[in-house]
């Protein structure tokens, strides 16, 4: 019998990936990029009715705020 990774676990697997590859690409550490996504991650929560695509949102908004910097 196979088990299935949870949602918390593959939501937070896909959090981190977003993470890396946003550090990645900015030329940033990890640390600074994950404050602000998991700044812009809490503010979209707050007041998202649907969570499918608050992690890309979340992603989207962190990569502007890290090139306008």
């Amino acid at each position: 019998m196979t088990t299935q990774p949870s949602a918390h676990a593959v939501q937070a697997a896909s959090h981190q990936e977003a993470i890396e590859a946003l550090a990645n690409d900015t030329d940033l550490t990890f640390d600074e990029v994950r404050q602000v996504y998991e700044a812009e991650l809490a503010d979209l929560k707050a007041w998202a009715r649907v969570s499918d695509f608050v992690a890309l949102f979340a992603a989207r908004r962190t990569r502007d705020r890290l090139r306008q910097r």
